[in-house]
């Protein structure tokens, strides 16, 4: 997903500044999500991408604090702004890590944006919605 196509999404849900953000996947076996608070966000120009990293592999003094308010991961979104390029929004992967240090961690894109209005949540999916078991979706 690109930085402006986010932001159509946010500008959509409406006030969501106080929600809670996670970063969200469907778990190994389909039947559960796995969720992260945003750890840390960082914007790299020269590659074009906005990397959002699980608050698992968040350890310098810029992370985000626990649980952070979608208004504090905006915060440190750039604002799209056409004369500049649409950067790519990247999700690091997997959310949740296991204490041996195994599996592969890479950058997935974006894959969807969903607002929980009754929980006060916004997810970051780092899945198509349609892969999360019916109901695991906040409502």
């Amino acid at each position: 997903m690109r930085l402006s196509e986010l932001h159509s999404l946010i500008d959509a849900a409406g006030d969501v500044h106080a929600f809670t953000a996670y970063l969200a996947a469907p778990d190994k076996d389909g039947v559960d999500v796995d969720l992260a608070s945003v750890g840390r966000v960082d914007v790299d120009y020269d590659k074009g991408e906005v990397r959002l990293y699980p608050a698992s592999t968040a350890t310098d003094v810029d992370s985000i604090e626990p649980e952070p308010f979608f208004g504090m991961v905006l915060d440190q979104l750039p604002t799209y702004d056409r004369e500049e390029s649409d950067l790519r929004v990247l999700i690091e992967v997997p959310l949740l890590r296991d204490e041996s240090g195994g599996g592969e961690v890479r950058l997935v894109d974006l894959a969807g944006f969903h607002v929980g209005t009754g929980a006060e949540e916004v997810w970051l999916l780092a899945r198509p919605a349609g892969e999360f078991a019916a109901g695991l979706l906040p409502e």
